[in-house]
């Protein structure tokens, strides 16, 4: 029953957020909390994205080129000389 509340969740937002907003005295008290959305939502988009972006690149590149372990030479046995 739960997963099909969260189907119709987008609709409701969608809804409410509409009749809020078309109703004049509701418009007025909620625009700024949907225009302090809107701002958090860009600011997200133009700082958050290209940040993400940059880590993930950078983590593939250190992957891709980290070395496989290699065995060390085996050393020749030293003759004493006395």
């Amino acid at each position: 029953m739960a997963r099909y509340l969260y189907i119709w969740m987008p609709v409701f937002v969608v809804l409410g957020t509409f009749f809020v907003l078309t109703s004049s005295v509701l418009a007025l008290i909620a625009l700024p909390f949907v225009l302090l959305f809107v701002l958090a939502a860009l600011a997200w988009v133009v700082v958050g994205v290209p940040y993400m972006l940059g880590r993930a690149v950078r983590r593939r590149w250190h992957a891709r080129h980290d070395g496989t372990p290699q065995a060390a030479a085996a050393l020749a046995p030293v003759e004493r000389r006395d």
